[in-house]
Protein backbone atom coordinates (compact mmCIF):
# COMPACT_ATOMS: atom_id res chain seq x y z
CA UNK A 1 0.00 0.00 0.00
CA UNK A 2 1.46 3.56 -0.88
CA UNK A 3 0.39 6.45 1.22
CA UNK A 4 -0.06 9.81 -0.08
CA UNK A 5 -0.35 13.14 1.46
CA UNK A 6 -1.55 15.83 -0.43
CA UNK A 7 -0.69 19.75 0.56
CA UNK A 8 -2.28 22.28 -2.30
CA UNK A 9 -4.35 25.33 -1.53
CA UNK A 10 -6.02 24.70 -5.06
CA UNK A 11 -9.38 23.37 -3.99
CA UNK A 12 -9.29 22.07 -8.37
CA UNK A 13 -6.41 20.71 -8.13
CA UNK A 14 -6.97 18.67 -4.76
CA UNK A 15 -10.33 17.54 -6.26
CA UNK A 16 -8.41 16.13 -9.21
CA UNK A 17 -6.22 14.32 -7.31
CA UNK A 18 -9.12 12.81 -4.79
CA UNK A 19 -11.22 11.61 -7.80
CA UNK A 20 -8.08 10.34 -9.61
CA UNK A 21 -5.85 8.53 -7.09
CA UNK A 22 -9.33 7.28 -5.23
CA UNK A 23 -9.02 4.40 -8.58
CA UNK A 24 -6.22 3.22 -7.29
CA UNK A 25 -6.49 0.41 -5.24
CA UNK A 26 -3.14 0.70 -3.87
CA UNK A 27 -3.02 4.03 -2.97
CA UNK A 28 -4.03 5.64 0.36
CA UNK A 29 -4.68 9.62 0.95
CA UNK A 30 -3.66 9.77 4.10
CA UNK A 31 -4.18 13.43 4.95
CA UNK A 32 -5.20 16.88 2.72
CA UNK A 33 -3.63 20.04 3.48
CA UNK A 34 -3.05 23.63 2.31
CA UNK A 35 0.52 23.87 2.84
CA UNK A 36 3.32 21.93 2.78
CA UNK A 37 4.37 22.90 6.38
CA UNK A 38 1.77 21.38 7.63
CA UNK A 39 2.65 18.05 7.24
CA UNK A 40 5.20 18.30 10.72
CA UNK A 41 2.00 17.90 12.86
CA UNK A 42 2.64 13.92 11.69
CA UNK A 43 5.69 13.95 13.32
CA UNK A 44 7.15 10.87 13.59
CA UNK A 45 4.08 9.25 11.15
CA UNK A 46 6.44 10.76 8.37
CA UNK A 47 7.72 7.52 8.39
CA UNK A 48 4.68 5.96 7.29
CA UNK A 49 4.59 8.28 3.87
CA UNK A 50 5.77 7.25 0.89
CA UNK A 51 4.43 10.32 -1.48
CA UNK A 52 4.03 13.70 -1.01
CA UNK A 53 2.00 16.27 -3.68
CA UNK A 54 2.67 19.82 -2.89
CA UNK A 55 1.70 23.00 -4.49
CA UNK A 56 4.93 25.11 -5.56
CA UNK A 57 3.01 27.99 -6.61
CA UNK A 58 3.36 31.02 -4.30
CA UNK A 59 5.94 33.71 -2.98
CA UNK A 60 7.00 31.73 -0.56
CA UNK A 61 8.52 28.71 -2.39
CA UNK A 62 12.11 29.68 -0.86
CA UNK A 63 10.38 28.64 2.71
CA UNK A 64 8.85 25.77 1.32
CA UNK A 65 11.74 24.18 -0.36
CA UNK A 66 13.60 24.61 2.57
CA UNK A 67 11.31 22.17 4.54
CA UNK A 68 11.47 19.71 1.34
CA UNK A 69 15.62 19.99 2.11
CA UNK A 70 14.56 19.46 5.44
CA UNK A 71 12.38 16.40 5.40
CA UNK A 72 14.31 14.87 2.97
CA UNK A 73 17.28 15.06 5.23
CA UNK A 74 15.54 13.46 8.12
CA UNK A 75 13.07 10.97 6.27
CA UNK A 76 14.57 9.31 3.41
CA UNK A 77 11.40 7.39 2.24
CA UNK A 78 9.31 10.54 1.33
CA UNK A 79 9.02 10.58 -2.46
CA UNK A 80 8.01 14.64 -3.35
CA UNK A 81 5.96 15.76 -6.27
CA UNK A 82 5.92 18.84 -7.02
CA UNK A 83 3.22 20.80 -9.06
CA UNK A 84 2.60 24.52 -10.21
CA UNK A 85 1.35 26.69 -12.32
CA UNK A 86 4.39 28.73 -12.77
CA UNK A 87 6.84 27.46 -15.14
CA UNK A 88 10.27 29.26 -15.00
CA UNK A 89 14.04 27.16 -15.22
CA UNK A 90 14.91 29.00 -11.92
CA UNK A 91 12.04 27.33 -10.28
CA UNK A 92 12.38 24.00 -11.74
CA UNK A 93 15.83 23.78 -10.99
CA UNK A 94 15.58 25.07 -7.44
CA UNK A 95 13.09 22.64 -6.88
CA UNK A 96 14.77 19.51 -8.36
CA UNK A 97 17.67 20.42 -6.43
CA UNK A 98 15.63 20.20 -3.25
CA UNK A 99 15.60 17.01 -3.59
CA UNK A 100 12.00 17.06 -5.40
CA UNK A 101 11.24 13.89 -7.33
CA UNK A 102 9.04 14.86 -10.18
CA UNK A 103 7.86 18.52 -11.23
CA UNK A 104 4.70 18.84 -13.02
CA UNK A 105 2.93 21.65 -14.35
CA UNK A 106 -1.58 22.28 -13.69
CA UNK A 107 -3.85 21.88 -15.02
CA UNK A 108 -2.20 18.37 -14.37
CA UNK A 109 -2.97 16.00 -17.31
CA UNK A 110 -4.28 12.44 -16.70
CA UNK A 111 -1.84 10.04 -18.56
CA UNK A 112 1.39 12.53 -17.56
CA UNK A 113 0.35 12.28 -14.06
CA UNK A 114 -0.68 8.61 -13.99
CA UNK A 115 2.69 7.80 -15.45
CA UNK A 116 4.27 9.47 -12.53
CA UNK A 117 2.53 7.48 -10.48
CA UNK A 118 3.14 4.60 -11.86
CA UNK A 119 6.51 4.77 -11.81
CA UNK A 120 7.62 6.00 -8.25
CA UNK A 121 4.57 3.10 -7.30
CA UNK A 122 6.94 0.51 -9.24
CA UNK A 123 9.76 1.74 -7.89
CA UNK A 124 8.79 1.90 -4.05
CA UNK A 125 7.11 -1.67 -4.58
CA UNK A 126 10.26 -3.00 -6.29
CA UNK A 127 12.44 -4.65 -3.98
CA UNK A 128 14.66 -6.61 -6.39
CA UNK A 129 18.42 -5.56 -6.97
CA UNK A 130 21.10 -6.48 -9.38
CA UNK A 131 24.62 -5.64 -10.05
CA UNK A 132 24.41 -5.23 -13.77
CA UNK A 133 26.74 -2.30 -14.84
CA UNK A 134 25.02 0.48 -17.87
CA UNK A 135 26.72 2.74 -19.58
CA UNK A 136 25.33 4.80 -22.44
CA UNK A 137 27.80 6.56 -25.26
CA UNK A 138 26.11 10.04 -26.27
CA UNK A 139 26.98 12.76 -28.67
CA UNK A 140 24.32 15.55 -29.99
CA UNK A 141 25.63 15.85 -33.35
CA UNK A 142 26.23 12.37 -35.53
CA UNK A 143 29.66 11.08 -36.86
CA UNK A 144 31.71 11.82 -34.11
CA UNK A 145 32.36 8.32 -33.41
CA UNK A 146 30.23 7.31 -30.44
CA UNK A 147 28.96 3.95 -31.71
CA UNK A 148 32.32 2.73 -32.81
CA UNK A 149 33.53 3.46 -29.06
CA UNK A 150 30.32 1.65 -27.77
CA UNK A 151 31.27 -1.48 -30.29
CA UNK A 152 35.01 -1.64 -29.19
CA UNK A 153 34.27 -0.99 -25.53
CA UNK A 154 31.86 -3.46 -25.02
CA UNK A 155 33.70 -6.02 -26.97
CA UNK A 156 36.69 -5.48 -24.20
CA UNK A 157 34.53 -5.39 -21.55
CA UNK A 158 33.02 -8.61 -22.14
CA UNK A 159 36.40 -10.20 -22.94
CA UNK A 160 38.11 -9.31 -19.82
CA UNK A 161 35.38 -10.36 -17.73
CA UNK A 162 33.88 -13.25 -19.29
CA UNK A 163 30.20 -11.86 -17.66
CA UNK A 164 27.39 -11.52 -20.26
CA UNK A 165 27.55 -7.67 -22.03
CA UNK A 166 24.60 -6.80 -23.96
CA UNK A 167 25.78 -4.15 -26.82
CA UNK A 168 21.93 -2.15 -26.97
CA UNK A 169 21.08 -0.66 -29.96
CA UNK A 170 19.18 2.28 -29.15
CA UNK A 171 19.82 4.69 -32.59
CA UNK A 172 16.57 4.30 -33.93
CA UNK A 173 18.14 5.87 -37.05
CA UNK A 174 21.49 3.55 -37.60
CA UNK A 175 22.50 0.37 -38.30
CA UNK A 176 26.01 1.03 -37.20
CA UNK A 177 26.22 -1.89 -34.76
CA UNK A 178 25.10 -4.15 -36.98
CA UNK A 179 27.71 -3.18 -39.55
CA UNK A 180 30.28 -2.64 -37.54
CA UNK A 181 30.16 -6.50 -36.35
CA UNK A 182 28.89 -7.39 -39.54
CA UNK A 183 26.03 -9.38 -38.15
CA UNK A 184 22.38 -9.79 -38.53
CA UNK A 185 19.82 -9.57 -36.04
CA UNK A 186 18.01 -13.29 -36.04
CA UNK A 187 14.57 -12.42 -34.82
CA UNK A 188 12.27 -9.14 -35.91
CA UNK A 189 12.40 -6.82 -32.87
CA UNK A 190 9.10 -6.76 -32.27
CA UNK A 191 9.12 -10.27 -31.32
CA UNK A 192 11.83 -9.81 -28.63
CA UNK A 193 10.32 -6.77 -26.73
CA UNK A 194 7.00 -8.99 -26.92
CA UNK A 195 8.92 -11.60 -25.36
CA UNK A 196 11.64 -9.60 -23.00
CA UNK A 197 9.52 -9.66 -19.82
CA UNK A 198 8.44 -13.01 -19.63
CA UNK A 199 11.40 -15.16 -21.69
CA UNK A 200 13.71 -16.99 -19.14
CA UNK A 201 17.55 -16.65 -19.52
CA UNK A 202 18.08 -19.31 -21.72
CA UNK A 203 15.54 -18.15 -24.24
CA UNK A 204 16.00 -14.72 -24.28
CA UNK A 205 20.00 -15.22 -24.58
CA UNK A 206 19.14 -17.28 -27.88
CA UNK A 207 16.83 -14.56 -29.14
CA UNK A 208 19.79 -12.39 -29.41
CA UNK A 209 22.93 -11.82 -31.54
CA UNK A 210 26.02 -13.05 -30.15
CA UNK A 211 29.34 -11.90 -31.04
CA UNK A 212 31.70 -15.28 -32.52
CA UNK A 213 32.70 -16.96 -29.21
CA UNK A 214 32.42 -14.17 -26.69
CA UNK A 215 30.08 -13.30 -24.18
CA UNK A 216 28.90 -9.95 -25.92
CA UNK A 217 25.58 -9.97 -27.03
CA UNK A 218 23.66 -7.70 -29.47
CA UNK A 219 20.00 -6.68 -29.75
CA UNK A 220 19.39 -4.25 -32.49
CA UNK A 221 16.75 -2.56 -34.17
CA UNK A 222 18.58 -2.97 -37.62
CA UNK A 223 14.91 -4.02 -39.45
CA UNK A 224 12.93 -1.24 -38.39
CA UNK A 225 13.78 2.42 -38.63
CA UNK A 226 10.44 3.54 -38.07
CA UNK A 227 11.25 1.91 -34.36
CA UNK A 228 11.92 5.64 -33.10
CA UNK A 229 8.35 6.12 -33.36
CA UNK A 230 6.67 3.03 -32.80
CA UNK A 231 8.50 2.64 -29.00
CA UNK A 232 8.13 4.97 -26.18
CA UNK A 233 10.48 6.24 -23.36
CA UNK A 234 8.42 3.25 -20.82
CA UNK A 235 9.09 0.66 -23.94
CA UNK A 236 12.73 1.76 -23.36
CA UNK A 237 12.80 1.70 -19.93
CA UNK A 238 11.37 -1.58 -19.99
CA UNK A 239 13.73 -3.25 -22.28
CA UNK A 240 17.08 -1.69 -20.30
CA UNK A 241 15.74 -3.31 -17.11
CA UNK A 242 14.57 -6.01 -18.06
CA UNK A 243 18.02 -6.94 -19.63
CA UNK A 244 19.67 -5.57 -16.03
CA UNK A 245 17.97 -8.72 -14.73
CA UNK A 246 20.55 -11.09 -17.24
CA UNK A 247 23.35 -9.34 -18.04
CA UNK A 248 26.48 -8.10 -16.13
CA UNK A 249 27.02 -4.91 -18.39
CA UNK A 250 24.95 -3.06 -20.19
CA UNK A 251 26.07 -0.58 -23.04
CA UNK A 252 23.72 1.72 -24.63
CA UNK A 253 24.32 3.39 -28.16
CA UNK A 254 21.83 6.54 -28.41
CA UNK A 255 20.82 8.39 -30.99
CA UNK A 256 21.96 11.89 -31.09
CA UNK A 257 18.55 13.55 -30.89
CA UNK A 258 17.76 15.24 -27.31
CA UNK A 259 13.92 14.10 -27.11
CA UNK A 260 11.72 11.84 -23.74
CA UNK A 261 13.19 8.56 -25.24
CA UNK A 262 17.13 9.83 -25.02
CA UNK A 263 16.79 11.45 -21.65
CA UNK A 264 14.86 7.66 -20.17
CA UNK A 265 17.78 5.91 -21.31
CA UNK A 266 19.82 8.58 -19.01
CA UNK A 267 17.78 8.01 -15.85
CA UNK A 268 18.67 4.02 -16.78
CA UNK A 269 22.42 4.16 -16.96
CA UNK A 270 24.90 4.38 -14.19
CA UNK A 271 27.37 6.16 -16.44
CA UNK A 272 27.25 7.98 -19.63
CA UNK A 273 30.08 8.76 -21.85
CA UNK A 274 30.07 12.32 -23.47
CA UNK A 275 32.10 12.35 -27.48
CA UNK A 276 33.29 14.97 -28.22
CA UNK A 277 35.89 16.30 -30.43
CA UNK A 278 38.50 19.15 -30.93
CA UNK A 279 36.95 21.44 -32.61
CA UNK A 280 34.70 24.51 -32.43
CA UNK A 281 30.92 22.71 -32.94
CA UNK A 282 32.13 19.76 -30.92
CA UNK A 283 32.91 22.27 -27.69
CA UNK A 284 29.49 24.22 -28.72
CA UNK A 285 27.51 20.89 -28.68
CA UNK A 286 29.15 19.89 -25.72
CA UNK A 287 28.34 23.27 -23.55
CA UNK A 288 24.80 22.18 -24.26
CA UNK A 289 24.88 19.14 -23.02
CA UNK A 290 26.24 20.51 -19.96
CA UNK A 291 23.59 22.80 -19.97
CA UNK A 292 21.16 20.67 -19.83
CA UNK A 293 22.68 17.84 -17.39
CA UNK A 294 23.30 20.62 -15.14
CA UNK A 295 19.31 21.56 -15.38
CA UNK A 296 18.64 17.92 -15.09
CA UNK A 297 20.50 17.65 -11.82
CA UNK A 298 23.23 15.11 -12.70
CA UNK A 299 26.73 15.40 -10.67
CA UNK A 300 30.05 14.97 -12.71
CA UNK A 301 30.56 11.95 -11.43
CA UNK A 302 27.32 10.18 -13.53
CA UNK A 303 29.41 12.48 -16.97
CA UNK A 304 32.48 11.30 -18.21
CA UNK A 305 34.37 13.34 -21.10
CA UNK A 306 35.60 11.73 -23.58
CA UNK A 307 37.41 13.18 -26.27
CA UNK A 308 37.64 11.34 -29.12
CA UNK A 309 40.13 11.25 -33.00
CA UNK A 310 42.24 12.96 -30.17
CA UNK A 311 45.42 14.39 -31.76
CA UNK A 312 48.26 15.87 -29.89
CA UNK A 313 48.99 19.18 -31.68
CA UNK A 314 45.66 20.33 -32.64
CA UNK A 315 44.95 23.98 -32.82
CA UNK A 316 42.36 23.48 -30.54
CA UNK A 317 43.73 21.74 -27.45
CA UNK A 318 42.14 19.76 -24.00
CA UNK A 319 42.56 22.81 -22.22
CA UNK A 320 40.57 24.64 -24.41
CA UNK A 321 37.74 22.18 -24.40
CA UNK A 322 37.77 22.32 -20.16
CA UNK A 323 37.97 25.43 -19.67
CA UNK A 324 34.91 26.08 -22.05
CA UNK A 325 32.95 23.56 -20.47
CA UNK A 326 34.32 23.64 -16.94
CA UNK A 327 34.41 20.04 -16.98
CA UNK A 328 37.38 17.74 -16.70
CA UNK A 329 38.32 15.10 -19.43
CA UNK A 330 38.45 11.55 -18.44
CA UNK A 331 39.81 9.84 -21.26
CA UNK A 332 41.35 10.31 -24.95
CA UNK A 333 40.70 8.38 -27.98
CA UNK A 334 43.64 8.72 -30.43
CA UNK A 335 42.87 9.72 -34.52
CA UNK A 336 43.44 6.60 -35.95
CA UNK A 337 41.82 5.84 -38.67
CA UNK A 338 43.79 3.41 -40.59
CA UNK A 339 43.25 1.22 -37.91
CA UNK A 340 39.40 1.87 -37.11
CA UNK A 341 38.57 1.45 -40.80
CA UNK A 342 40.81 -1.66 -41.28
CA UNK A 343 38.35 -3.66 -38.36
CA UNK A 344 35.37 -2.15 -39.87
CA UNK A 345 35.39 -3.60 -43.26
CA UNK A 346 36.60 -6.91 -41.79
CA UNK A 347 33.29 -6.79 -39.82
CA UNK A 348 35.58 -7.04 -36.22
CA UNK A 349 36.71 -4.69 -33.61
CA UNK A 350 40.32 -2.89 -33.23
CA UNK A 351 41.44 -5.40 -30.40
CA UNK A 352 41.25 -8.73 -32.66
CA UNK A 353 42.62 -6.96 -35.65
CA UNK A 354 45.68 -4.27 -34.05
CA UNK A 355 45.50 -5.15 -30.22
CA UNK A 356 48.94 -3.34 -30.05
CA UNK A 357 47.36 -0.27 -31.83
CA UNK A 358 46.90 2.91 -29.31
CA UNK A 359 43.60 2.90 -30.24
CA UNK A 360 43.05 -0.41 -28.93
CA UNK A 361 44.64 0.32 -25.94
CA UNK A 362 42.38 3.20 -25.51
CA UNK A 363 39.29 1.26 -25.97
CA UNK A 364 40.82 -1.62 -23.08
CA UNK A 365 41.83 1.25 -21.09
CA UNK A 366 37.84 2.86 -20.70
CA UNK A 367 36.95 -0.41 -20.25
CA UNK A 368 38.98 -1.64 -17.29
CA UNK A 369 38.16 1.58 -15.37
CA UNK A 370 34.49 0.52 -16.15
CA UNK A 371 34.42 -2.79 -14.84
CA UNK A 372 36.67 -1.42 -11.96
CA UNK A 373 34.19 1.65 -11.02
CA UNK A 374 31.77 1.09 -7.90
CA UNK A 375 28.44 2.39 -9.55
CA UNK A 376 26.86 2.16 -6.32
CA UNK A 377 28.26 5.13 -5.29
CA UNK A 378 27.75 6.98 -8.52
CA UNK A 379 24.85 9.82 -7.37
CA UNK A 380 21.98 8.68 -8.97
CA UNK A 381 19.06 11.28 -10.29
CA UNK A 382 15.80 9.49 -11.50
CA UNK A 383 14.01 10.59 -14.52
CA UNK A 384 11.26 12.92 -14.06
CA UNK A 385 8.80 12.42 -16.48
CA UNK A 386 7.97 16.34 -16.61
CA UNK A 387 11.18 17.91 -16.46
CA UNK A 388 12.27 17.83 -20.07
CA UNK A 389 8.64 19.09 -21.21
CA UNK A 390 9.09 22.23 -18.92
CA UNK A 391 12.42 22.99 -19.85
CA UNK A 392 11.65 22.35 -23.62
CA UNK A 393 8.90 24.64 -23.18
CA UNK A 394 11.01 28.02 -21.33
CA UNK A 395 12.80 27.64 -24.25
CA UNK A 396 10.10 28.33 -26.96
Amino acid sequence: MINLVIADKFQNTKDFLISYLKKSEDIKILKIYDELNSIVELKENLKKIDIVIFDISSDNSEEILLTVKKLKEKYENLTFLAVSYEINSELVTKTLKAGVREFLLKPLIPNIFDATIKKIRDEKNNIKTNNSKTVCFFSNKGGIGKTSAAVNISYEIARRTQEKTCLLDLNFNSEDVCTFLNIKPKFNIDFILNNIETSDEKLLLSLLCKYQNTDLYILSPQDDFNLGLKYTPATVAKIINSLKNIFSYIIIDTSSTINETTLTIFSNSDLILLIGMLNITSIRNLQKCYELFDNIGYKDDKIKLVINRFIENSEITTKDIEKATGKEISYKIPNNYLTLIDAINIGKTVGEVNPQSNIAKAYNNIAQEIINTDFLNITKKPYNHGVFNLLRRMGE
